[in-house]
């Protein structure tokens, strides 16, 4: 199985020499009440029926919304927020779940 079509950029991730890839899409907009959590959970649902593992990951806390992608990715959703965690923590996150993945959906 291929990777989906829609990759506009290939996250790489080094640890220890090694570098995983994973494409990833980015979702955002100008400010909060846009769609962005509509448009992720259709775009992981659509890629998680067509047989693809999809990895969201949303920026900042939030309790409500990654309900609503676990169900459509059928996946946990992992928050990502340097200020709280940290850029290794950040980079552990993203790069255990490339391992396995084929599609990161990055809400934020």
């Amino acid at each position: 199985m291929t990777t989906p079509d829609t990759t506009v950029l290939t996250t790489k991730l080094e640890t220890n020499n090694v570098i995983t890839q994973c494409p990833a899409l980015f979702i955002s907009a100008p400010a909060s009440n846009q769609g962005k959590t509509t448009v992720t959970a259709a775009l992981a649902r659509y890629h998680s029926k067509q047989g693809y593992i999809v990895r969201v990951f949303k920026t900042g806390p939030d309790f409500i919304d990654p309900t609503i992608l676990e169900k459509a990715s059928k996946h946990p959703v992992y928050q990502i927020d340097l200020w709280m965690g940290g850029e290794h923590h950040c980079r552990q996150l993203l790069y255990s779940a490339a391992k396995d993945a084929d599609l990161f959906l990055i809400e934020g």
